[in-house]
């Protein structure tokens, strides 16, 4: 009989926190730079938009970590 191996990864609530956080950061921030980058960059708009999201949602996992390492 073998054993159910064990996760690598533990969901923590700070992890939990921070997820939530950089998926609201993405999903709040492409329809301004998906409007933003049409007006500027029509052929390459939606490329330009993910990335900046994904940018915004990179800041929002480290600011929601560290805010949510903070609370007991």
């Amino acid at each position: 009989m073998t054993s159910a191996s064990t996760p690598n990864v533990r969901w923590t609530k700070d992890k939990a926190g921070a997820i939530l956080a950089a998926t609201t950061g993405f999903f709040f921030a492409n329809p301004p730079a998906l409007e933003m980058t049409t007006q500027l960059i029509p052929r390459h708009a939606h490329t330009v938009a993910v990335l900046v999201s994904f940018a915004v949602a990179v800041l929002a996992y480290s600011v929601g970590l560290r805010a949510m390492k903070k609370l007991p």
